[in-house]
């Protein structure tokens, strides 16, 4: 017998991915789906949840009709409420009830990016654009607090899991080292007292300011969940600085992680623009790796709904870490637990598992600027609340704030504390 009954007439798609999504990721029992309502009256489960606006009985969950829907509402914004201290989106307030299931399809589909917005100057959807942002609830998991409640009220176990997961974007392996003459004359040019340190970094890599690796192996023995992401672009642009890829030392350090801590891509800005050139930048990574390549994040988090996605699949990458802002901390689709991509466009469920990131090293210092001291303490802060509910703490760092910049002096205990 399943612990729990759950009566949903006229079931389509996009109700079965926000089931889905809620309760494989909450319950630790069973929950049998039904659209019969002679046999949900008629069942024995301990658990009678109906997905409804009927006079039934066991638990109704309001049914808002937005799951009824297909396609995308342009200026469309759910209703928006605090019950019980709880934030909730398409709520009742004639009913105090809240449809539980579009809320978490809004969130986790990030339907607000398919609508019309100002994208930011890399072309992206800002922090700004973000309805949980305007209402100040980004740092909240706000789908995760709200199916905790509604479980706690209906009597069904909540699974409370807590796992940090560190992960570095190698974007700039080396300040000074594995160039070639003319980009590093041209540097030089720009920075003539780096001449010293350039040297020294050129005969030896391991002087580099940005020579962190043995540190970043180091740290992350401990953690089976860490990932390691690999600029492998070799165009070399604005926001593209890689050093060559055939530089030995690269190769070395790619090598060595690999051989503790899971490495994937780091597709760069122009592969964002080009798919052949991320299969390219893909090809090489799995070459050095001597091993297929299914996970990424994207250089700058550059995400455009669905085309990002739709070409991270076509490239055979399966799971995905870019959900997150750049400019400011907090849970982008609502969660911080990780999560199937239903395509919109398609209106279907992907097999491209997502996992969102809450925290980023140089958004507390460029965008936020904070002291090390300041980012140690959004930090935390974001962990407790995490730990206190279960799910992932995903944090970013760079092997640059990890070395020797003078900018990034003491930057290495906000890792160590994130960390913890």
């Amino acid at each position: 017998m399943s612990e729990a009954i759950l009566y949903i007439p006229g079931l389509n798609a996009r109700i079965a991915y926000a089931v889905a999504e809620v309760f494989q990721r909450s319950i630790t029992g069973q929950v049998h789906i039904t659209e019969d309502e002679n046999a949900y009256l008629n069942s024995a489960a301990r658990v009678k949840l109906h997905y409804t606006n009927l006079e039934l009985p066991g638990n109704r969950i309001y049914r808002s009709g937005f799951l009824d829907e297909t396609g995308i509402r342009q200026g469309f914004t759910p209703n928006t409420a605090c019950m019980g201290n709880v934030f909730c989106l398409f709520s009742d307030d004639s009913r105090q009830q809240f449809d539980l299931f579009a809320m978490v399809f809004w969130c986790l589909t990030r339907y607000e990016e398919y609508q019309i917005f100002t994208p930011d100057q890399h072309g992206r959807f800002p922090a700004s654009a973000s309805l949980l942002h305007k209402l100040e609830v980004l740092e909240e998991p706000v789908c995760d607090i709200a199916i905790n409640t509604m479980f706690t009220q209906w009597g069904l176990s909540v699974n409370k899991n807590f796992s940090i997961i560190p992960t570095l974007d190698i974007d700039i392996a080396f300040a000074y080292a594995g160039r070639g003459i003319v980009r590093s004359l041209g540097a030089l040019l720009k920075n003539l007292p780096s001449l010293s340190q350039r040297l020294k970094s050129i005969k030896n890599a391991a002087l580099d300011p940005n020579f962190s690796f043995p540190y970043i192996q180091k740290a992350l023995e401990n953690y089976p969940e860490a990932r390691v992401f690999w600029h492998c672009g070799a165009i070399n642009n604005r926001y593209d600085k890689q050093v060559r890829l055939g530089y030995k030392p690269l190769i070395n350090a790619i090598q060595k992680i690999y051989n503790g801590t899971r490495c994937g891509l780091h597709p760069s800005f122009a592969a964002f623009r080009d798919e052949n050139i991320m299969l390219q930048e893909k090809q090489h990574l799995e070459n050095l790796l001597c091993s297929e390549v299914a996970e990424s994040r994207m250089h700058y988090i550059l995400i455009s709904m669905p085309r990002t996605y739709r070409g991270l699949l076509k490239a055979g990458i399966t799971h995905d870490y870019s959900m997150g802002y750049p400019d400011t901390p907090g849970f982008r689709a609502g969660t911080s637990y990780g999560f199937t991509w239903y395509d919109l466009s398609d209106e279907q469920p992907t097999h491209l598992q997502v996992q969102p990131f809450c925290i980023m090293e140089t958004t507390c210092k460029h965008y936020l600027k904070q002291t090390p001291e300041q980012a140690i303490s959004a930090g935390n802060r974001l962990k407790a609340g995490i730990r206190e509910r279960g799910g992932n703490f995903c944090f970013i760092f760079h092997n640059e704030s990890l070395g020797k910049q003078k900018d990034w002096q003491g930057w290495n205990k906000v890792f160590e504390a994130w960390l913890a």
